[in-house]
């Protein structure tokens, strides 16, 4: 069977453009934190800039350095699963991604408001969302090959 991209495709790259950006957001939400709690580059919050932190602004510059680092080690997975199941059921996929992305704002909320133990608001409604994305796409690449 041949994939055809059809219009709806539309959502799902409206999705991954969606979670591209609030990466982005997020990054630049550390540059801020930076600029606040005067942490230079190439210091990730362990070097000679963030000793010279209060116990409570290392640990404030941190989490929302961790929420960065954490978007970054995951964004090419959802990615990839989101643009795969997009590829057969687009409307699907892009609510999957649109509730990644929820998850992923309460994920970055309550980690930054709350430290570590307040990120789990978000974290299974972003794990549920990547593996529906990815059953979506590993059920669909099946069904239209070996059991074609």
């Amino acid at each position: 069977m041949a994939i055809v991209i059809g219009s709806n495709f539309g959502y799902t790259v409206l999705a991954a453009v969606g979670i591209t950006l609030q990466c982005f957001a997020t990054a630049m939400g550390v540059n801020g934190a930076r600029k606040k709690y005067n942490v230079k580059f190439p210091d990730n919050g362990g070097g000679r800039y963030s000793d010279k932190l209060s116990d409570e602004d290392w640990v404030a510059f941190n989490n929302i350095k961790r929420t960065s680092d954490n978007y970054l080690e995951q964004v090419g997975m959802v990615l990839v699963a989101l643009v795969l199941a997009g590829l057969y059921q687009p409307k699907l996929a892009a609510s999957f991604g649109a509730t990644y992305m929820l998850g992923r704002f309460a994920y970055a909320r309550g980690y930054v408001a709350g430290g570590a133990d307040k990120r789990i608001y978000g974290a299974p409604i972003m794990g549920v969302s990547f593996l529906a994305l990815v059953i979506t796409a590993g059920y669909n690449a099946v069904t239209t090959t070996i059991l074609a």
